[in-house]
């Protein structure tokens, strides 16, 4: 068994081809070879039976003979009730044995004598002259020949034709397996980068036009290829991205260290030394850890669901969250957070947003401190943030608009990507998101299924929309 997986699969196929026609070509000669000698022994038995026939009228009209049995073959005796021979062209020695014969009856019934076999069959007539047996008896020397002839035949024939079907098996599984050399090829110069220039566009293995199993076979591979260079082209991404965006802070934190050492004598400096170094350290890990929950999202589609009145919970522990963030004393009064939604309105019972409550709160924590932070950076004396939520027959739509300086319009379009943050963000000294705050959020709703749409509001601030379909238990 094991030499046998060690076997190419054309060699397989081709072997248990030869295995499967030989089983076929043995029952075949087998079938054909009974099937043959039954019809020859019929015949016989016909013959015999013509043969007792010529005679028999003639015993039954002269029962005392004299009887003029035919030639050509035709062995025939004419036995009286006593067991005399009255008439015979048996060969001597089964003369001899008569008594015997004439015991057989109308039933065929083979009969050996030396190294001949003889089919014979013995009918008896009554006469006048009491009961007269005939025997009539033919030699199966040729139907064993005949038989025997049509065996070697049927065999050489057999042995032919299963040679000729392990040939066309091996072409056919050649001819069959050549999609997946083929695609085997394609898949070492795709690893090696050695592609001609169409496969330099598309990479991915060719799908024949047949609708077969080799056809989702490269189907399924070229999904697994997408998805691999997916993985990759995130984690080049993720590292571009932390190198670029870690410098800067990491060279502020080493300046700051070395300020720090700088100002080991002197209590007052070396303090806020110290606290600005450990705020840099806070926004590195934020930072960090931004990015690898960004590249978590982008892996893979969220597995988690939630129902409606979670959902609105969610809303509620945000707001409250939100409100804690900005009670300190300079935003006290200063900002306002409110959010709004009808308990009447729901969803049906089976209807669920293809999120999880703590990714769904994530979203929300995201809008709710983007909005604070432009209000902060913009130095407001009152404003305000209102996170809404509604729901219609197949989305749950997610609304948190504030009334700080907005977004400038050309910003709008690549506020989502990566790392951007419009220009006066990025010199604020709140602006400690990194950009990715955005970036998660629509990352998070692409998961589920939706979209994140950004506009300015009037007379000012800016309103972030985010629809997520609903799926019921069923899908």
């Amino acid at each position: 068994m094991n030499r046998l997986r060690r076997l190419s699969i054309t060699a397989r196929i081709t072997i248990g081809s030869l295995i499967v026609a030989t089983l076929f070509g043995l029952v075949a000669v087998v079938v054909i070879r009974i099937g043959v000698a039954g019809i020859l022994h019929n015949a016989t038995v016909t013959l015999l039976s013509n043969d007792i026939s010529t005679p028999e009228e003639s015993v039954r009209e002269n029962p005392d003979g004299p009887f003029d049995l035919p030639g050509g073959g035709q062995e025939l005796a004419v036995v009286s009730s006593s067991g005399k021979l009255l008439a015979s062209t048996l060969p001597a020695a089964m003369e001899r044995r008569i008594a015997t014969l004439i015991r057989l009856e109308d039933t065929p019934t083979a009969f050996q004598l030396g190294d001949d076999q003889y089919l014979v069959m013995t009918h008896t007539i009554e006469t006048t002259a009491g009961p007269i047996h005939i025997v009539a008896a033919r030699n199966d020397e040729t139907t064993a020949l005949i038989l025997d002839r049509l065996t070697a035949a049927l065999l050489i024939g057999a042995a032919v034709l299963i040679l000729g079907f392990g040939a066309a098996s091996w072409l056919l599984a050649r001819a069959a397996l050549r999609p997946v050399s083929r695609m085997r090829e394609q898949a070492e110069r795709i690893a090696g980068e050695e592609r001609s220039r169409r496969e330099e566009s598309t990479g991915l293995l060719t799908v024949g036009p047949a609708e077969d199993e080799l056809s989702a076979l490269a189907t399924t591979l070229n999904d697994l290829i997408r998805r691999l260079r997916a993985s990759a082209e995130r984690e080049r991404q993720m590292v571009s991205d932390a190198s670029h965006e870690l410098r800067t802070p990491l060279a502020v934190l080493r300046g700051q260290l070395e300020l720090a050492e700088l100002d080991a004598g002197d209590a007052e400096s070396l303090l806020s030394d110290i606290r600005s170094s450990h705020a840099t350290a806070l926004r590195l890990g934020q930072l960090a850890n931004n990015l690898l929950e960004l590249s978590r999202i982008e892996a893979g589609p969220s597995s988690g669901r939630i129902d409606w009145r979670t959902f609105a919970d969610e809303l509620t522990d945000a707001v409250d969250r939100a409100r804690l963030l900005v009670s300190s004393d300079d935003d006290e009064g200063r900002i306002s957070i409110d959010y709004d939604y009808d308990p009447r309105r729901r969803p049906d019972a089976d209807a669920r947003v293809a999120l999880s409550p703590t990714d769904v709160g994530r979203i929300l924590d995201n809008l709710l401190g983007n909005a604070i932070t432009a209000i902060r950076s913009a130095s407001l004396k009152e404003a305000s943030v209102t996170a809404s939520l509604s729901v219609t027959d197949s989305d749950v739509v997610l609304t948190v608009r504030d009334t700080g300086p907005g977004m400038p319009a050309d910003f709008i379009p690549v506020a989502l990507d990566r790392f951007t943050r419009a220009d006066g963000a990025r010199t604020s000294r709140s602006g400690t998101g990194g950009g990715l705050g955005l970036a998660i959020v629509a990352a998070l709703a692409d998961a589920a299924g939706g979209g994140v749409v950004l506009a300015n509001a009037e007379p000012t601030g800016l309103e972030v929309t985010v629809t997520l379909p609903l799926v019921r238990d069923a899908d």
